[in-house]
């Protein structure tokens, strides 16, 4: 019989407290169907202690409830249909989006479609991990941290390798940190984690800088060549874009001057992937440049289209929710350096549109 005199499980603050019982709380009543006096019994708690736990579930982001009818889940199924032919991808998963002249008026539906968004990225990797893959992921606080914030793991992974495509962009770790987000994803899984222990940037002070030699002078130490060889053998990447401009920060930071960011800026940016920035027509600025004002440690972005073809490895972008995504997925897209797409379903109209 439910519990309506004193808790036997423990005060109902400290349950209430107990995200693994909200977890379990909203699986019993939303997945399995159960009422909540089954729960209560089962809990050896109230039927109220339940109410607030499904509450609690509910403001925490655990139960997230939306209503898609038949029509719209149809037409969602369709759509992705035909833009995952039209733009020749292996996968495509949207999600419901919002028009976008709205998006600019209100930040709450812009985020609302990111929720949505790096839900499904979550469920979509949690999905296609398997023991033993090798995941690499960029860095991000708008999609990447919310991948991980959403992530719910449905098994455990102990031979799971985690790495982040580049190292830090500053001397103390950021929400939004590449290696930071590969770590937290490790330890959901109960993985192993490799840190990319080296900053992101090195500045191009001198004429005759030599790019092979500056690679392989970082690849003498150990804990960096350890992660060099595990890029051989991702089998997952994971990455975000971001429109030009949204990482102006490295000019803030001395890390490149205002003069060497009009130079970048002169060859018409659309889209940033790890600071590799990419033009409409998918070319890497990084490399157009004769002298580009800073080289990059991590993977190279741009040899993701090389590494996926016919390697039968997946590379992951997830991104939209609003107009300045539109030409920077295209960017990413023609550059070839994803397969997957997981984005809502107006920007995937839009990128029809080429």
């Amino acid at each position: 019989m439910p519990v309506d005199g004193p808790q036997v499980g423990g005060s109902e603050a400290r349950l209430l407290g107990d995200e693994r019982f909200l977890r379990r709380v909203a699986y019993l009543y939303y997945e399995e169907g159960n009422s909540q006096e089954v729960i209560a019994e089962r809990e050896y708690c109230s039927r109220q202690t339940v109410s607030k736990a499904l509450q609690k579930a509910k403001e925490r982001g655990i139960v997230r409830i939306s209503i898609v009818p038949d029509l719209r889940a149809g037409f969602l199924r369709n759509l992705a249909r035909d833009v995952r032919i039209e733009l020749g991808l292996e996968d495509l998963v949207l999600v419901p989006g919002r028009s976008f002249d709205h998006l600019k008026e209100c930040q709450s539906s812009f985020d609302e479609v990111v929720i949505e968004i790096t839900t499904a990225a979550a469920d979509y990797l949690d999905q296609l991990l398997k023991d033993g893959d090798k995941l690499a992921i960029c860095g991000g606080k708008t999609f990447m941290r919310n991948v991980e914030r959403y992530l719910k793991p449905t098994k455990l992974l102990p031979n799971l390798d985690v790495v982040a495509t580049i190292g830090f962009v500053q001397a103390h770790t950021t929400y939004g940190d590449a290696n930071l987000i590969a770590h937290d994803i490790a330890v959901a899984y109960g993985g192993r984690h490799t840190w990319f222990c080296a900053g992101a940037f090195f500045p191009n002070a001198t004429p005759d800088f030599n790019l092979d030699g500056f690679k392989a002078l970082i690849r003498q130490y150990p804990m960096l060549d350890d992660a060099y060889s595990l890029y051989e053998e991702v089998s997952i990447f994971m990455l975000s874009v971001w429109p030009p401009h949204t990482n102006d920060d490295v000019v803030t930071h001395g890390i490149i001057s205002p003069e060497q960011m009009q130079a970048m800026d002169n060859l018409h940016p659309v889209a940033d992937i790890n600071h590799w920035v990419f033009d409409a027509k998918g070319r890497c600025i990084n490399e157009l440049m004769d002298s580009p004002p800073y080289y990059l440690t991590g993977f190279e972005i741009p040899r993701l289209k090389e590494v996926l073809q016919g390697s039968g490895k997946k590379s992951i972008l997830v991104a939209g929710g609003g107009p300045d995504y539109i030409p920077a997925i295209r960017a990413a897209l023609r550059a070839g350096v994803a397969n997957i797409l997981i984005t809502d379903h107006v920007t995937a109209q839009l990128l029809l549109e080429i």
